[in-house]
């Protein structure tokens, strides 16, 4: 089954270090946690004048807005280990440019819930839930486009 992925995928599999995931899901949970802060913060405190569900699409914006820079520091200290925190403003381009999966899936998935049930993104336990699954999920596919596309030219290096 690898072997096929393999002849799939026009990378080199040998460039993928477990590490580096694991230090994937480490920033992950790190940036899970100050973006769930900052949503929360948004969601159920600054926005409370803002009628749902538009108060849970501003939430989300804002926190990817902040969250954004958070993680591509983090990334690129932690995961990747380069000595400098700061890249080149290309690299944060794409950087930011894939981390809006982040943004636009959130948004995709809390739209199709409210069609359906609207007091999900109501209730603060439930809206904890429903993030982490978004988030969890979309975590290794963002580490692969990281490594292959944005952070490539400084790994080169």
């Amino acid at each position: 089954m690898i072997n096929k992925i393999k002849k799939l995928i026009p990378f080199q599999f040998k460039n993928f270090s477990s590490e580096e995931l694991f230090r994937t899901y480490i920033v992950g949970v790190i940036n899970f946690l100050f973006g769930i802060f900052l949503i929360n913060l948004f969601q159920f405190y600054l926005l409370v004048m803002v009628p749902f569900p538009l108060r849970t699409y501003l939430s989300n914006t804002f926190q990817f807005s902040i969250g954004v820079v958070v993680a591509y520091l983090l990334t690129r200290k932690i995961v990747f280990n380069f000595e400098s925190l700061y890249g080149t403003f290309k690299e944060f381009r794409n950087f930011f440019s894939v981390t809006l999966i982040s943004l636009f899936a959130p948004l995709a998935v809390w739209y199709v819930i409210n069609l359906f049930n609207t007091a999900v993104q109501q209730n603060q336990r439930d809206f904890l839930i429903v993030t982490i699954l978004i988030h969890g999920s979309i975590l290794p596919l963002k580490y692969v486009i990281y490594k292959v596309f944005v952070f490539k030219p400084s790994l080169d290096k």
